[in-house]
């Protein structure tokens, strides 16, 4: 059995520890420490978040064998069950938190769900899984609000590094030829997460193609090149050798577990405040067990050291809300619930986006799974309406002050302005899209706008860290883009005309082919649409603090010291693609920056006094150790740590 034949490496991996508590099984191949009083008295870095940007960063990090990292999560270790490993399965509810939204005013005052994973791994153990990139312009847009070095040419090089890139099988190749580029120049082959094809595909996806092409839009055999338009057969975060899910957990924690006693994991834990000395610079971390549901004066908590840096890494969702109940955020807002204000920044929780989804109905003679790959239809505004520039110069009319609150911070009004300048002119672009359709070849067809002018808000209510913050997508807050929504609808109505889809021979069963005016589609949008595609961004961005930012280029925070924030909430604006390869990318890059700065500074001393005596959480999470046993590991892998994708 592999349990046996592994053994050896088993006990190589057990022999780094320096641990001598009993082991506890947690997951298939993996052993837990289940006492927080294990923890080193100190660490290099404490980072925030053990989901996709806080492993990549914890495990490039510790590449350096003399730097210590620990890793708060709020979720547990995954099992790898079929819920996750197998594409398309359902997702066990243990590895989710169910949030709602505020109920949202363009949306008939309905709430719309807010999706953050809790597990180890994050977002890309729970996500569609679909592995694209968004255009060069996406980009080059960050660079142009005041980002050198967040350019399109500057991040390539970090989705190449994240990457093991298996060209589809040769029967997907022949069947697709001139779908799918055989080119490899944009694609990596020695990075952790394995990028690939499904072996099989539905011969009914054959008309999508043509569909789109019969309407005007181009087939896009390379979408992860820099021009993510057309028609697309696109790549997911599969292991080709076996199309298991390959998610940030096992791509970057499980292979390093074990073998890295310098690399430390402990979940089911809440992160409850960044501790910050009279320097204001990020010192310490306190958290307590998952299982209190709230903060009372008898909680055990627990405090963990950093010498270097604090790395937040919460996600968008609850960056913010880390960095608030901290004391770091808009004044009025902290004030109010009796926070004191260490740092003024009225930005931490403004610029929140997603892209807002809806989900069209049509009968079809054929019953096909919902998920069924990666085939999807990204539409510039050019080939949504000739009418273009007329949409652009509508929205270009807005005043940005009808947008927000009447004492919203001039430094949020003048960073809005300078993003909504640079995304009409990529609406005025043909390379970059607006419009995302998805269709795998059954009763839906999923449509979501890529690149809304709404902005949205999350604030904490409470000083409880157990407590969700509140969140406001502010859905339609902008009339643009209802419009856009409306062209979206009559754009998938165009599609579904051609004589390829005619073939297949649907019918619009919802919102219904008799909704046709402008002002029974809007009425019919704010009735099914939802705010999300599972795609939160934005919500501690990288621009200029008189942008409203909270982030500098180097992903620091604005007036603390020792402290950076490298997950999804630092994008400033929203690429137009799924979100997860951006995050490897900016995590790989985030480790460099870091890296950087570590070489060039040395290790500080703290002027804490260590406790002689550390609070116990009995029963509170773990710490994680990855025993090797995995038969996708082979010894000639070890050096790397990193599992061959590829095969």
């Amino acid at each position: 059995m592999a349990f046996v034949a592994r053994a050896p490496l088993l006990t190589l991996a057990l022999a780094s520890l320096s641990y001598s508590a009993p082991f506890v099984p947690l997951a298939p191949r993996a052993v837990a420490l289940d006492n927080v009083s294990q923890l080193r008295p100190e660490y290099d870095y404490v980072v925030i978040g053990g989901g996709t940007s806080g492993l990549v960063v914890a495990n490039r990090l510790t590449e350096d064998p003399t730097i210590n990292v620990l890793v708060i999560e709020y979720g547990p270790l995954g099992a790898q069950d079929g819920g996750t490993a197998v594409p398309g399965l359902p997702v066990p509810d243990r590895y989710k938190r169910d949030y709602v939204s505020v109920p949202q005013p363009g949306l008939n005052n309905r709430a719309s769900p807010v999706y953050t994973a809790a597990v180890v791994g994050g977002g890309t153990v729970v996500n569609g899984m679909f592995f694209n990139r968004g255009s060069a312009a996406d980009y080059d847009a960050w660079e142009k609000l005041g980002n050198p070095g967040w350019g399109w040419n500057d991040l390539l090089p970090y989705f190449i590094k994240s990457e093991t890139f298996t060209p589809p099988s040769a029967d997907i190749a022949a069947n697709y030829a001139g779908v799918i580029s055989p080119e490899m120049s944009v694609h990596g082959t020695k990075g952790p997460v394995g990028s690939s094809f499904s072996n099989y595909q539905y011969p009914i996806i054959k008309n999508f193609f043509r569909g789109w092409n019969a309407i005007g839009l181009a087939t896009q055999p390379e979408p992860n090149g820099g021009d993510a338009n057309g028609a697309i057969y696109g790549p997911i975060s599969a292991m080709a050798k076996n199309q298991s899910r390959d998610d940030a957990s096992d791509a970057y924690y499980r292979p390093a577990a074990g073998l890295r006693d310098n690399f430390h994991l402990i979940t089911e834990q809440t992160v409850t405040k960044i501790n910050l000395d009279d320097m204001k610079r990020a010192s310490s971390v306190n958290f307590v067990a998952r299982s209190n549901t709230t903060m009372t004066a008898n909680t055990s908590v627990t405090t963990a050291y950093a010498t270097r840096e604090v790395i937040l890494a919460a996600g968008a969702p609850h960056s913010p809300q880390v960095l608030q109940l901290s004391g770091i955020g808009p004044k009025d807002l902290l004030s109010s619930l009796g926070i004191e204000t260490l740092v003024d920044l009225p930005g931490v929780g403004r610029n929140f986006q997603d892209q807002p989804s809806m989900f069209l109905q049509f009968t079809c003679p054929m019953t096909i799974p919902y998920f069924s790959g990666s085939i999807v239809a990204y539409i510039p505004l050019q080939n949504m309406t000739s009418n273009y520039l007329q949409v652009i110069d509508r929205a270009a009319a807005v005043d940005p002050k009808s947008l927000f609150p009447a004492d919203c911070d001039s430094s949020i009004l003048a960073g809005y302005r300078a993003q909504r300048d640079l995304i009409l002119d990529l609406y005025a672009s043909a390379h970059a899209t607006v419009q995302e359709v998805a269709w795998s070849g059954g009763n839906t067809v999923s449509n979501a706008l890529l690149k809304p002018l709404s902005r949205g808000i999350i604030t904490i209510n409470s000083t409880d860290p157990t407590a969700p913050p509140v969140f406001d997508y502010r859905t339609f807050s902008h009339a643009t883009d209802l419009d856009t929504a409306v062209l979206s609808i009559r754009k998938i109505r165009e599609w579904m005309a051609s004589a390829p889809m005619q073939e297949v021979g649907p019918v619009e069963t919802y919102p219904g082919a008799n909704i046709t005016s402008d002002a029974d589609l809007v009425a019919a949008i704010r009735g099914f649409a939802t705010s999300t595609w599972a795609h939160p961004v934005g919500s501690c961005s990288m621009m200029k603090r008189e942008y409203g930012g909270v982030l500098d280029p180097e992903l620091r925070v604005y007036g603390v010291e020792g402290l950076k924030v490298v997950d999804a909430s630092m994008m400033p604006m929203i690429v137009g693609s799924h979100t997860s390869s951006t995050v490897y990318a900016v995590a790989e890059k985030a480790a460099d920056i870091i890296k950087a700065a570590q070489n060039a500074t040395p290790r500080p001393l703290l002027a804490t006094s260590w406790p002689t005596t550390r609070p116990h959480i009995p029963a509170a999470g773990s710490i994680v150790v990855r025993a090797l046993i995995s038969t996708a590991l082979c010894a000639e892998h070890l050096p790397n740590c990193f599992p061959h994708a590829a095969q």
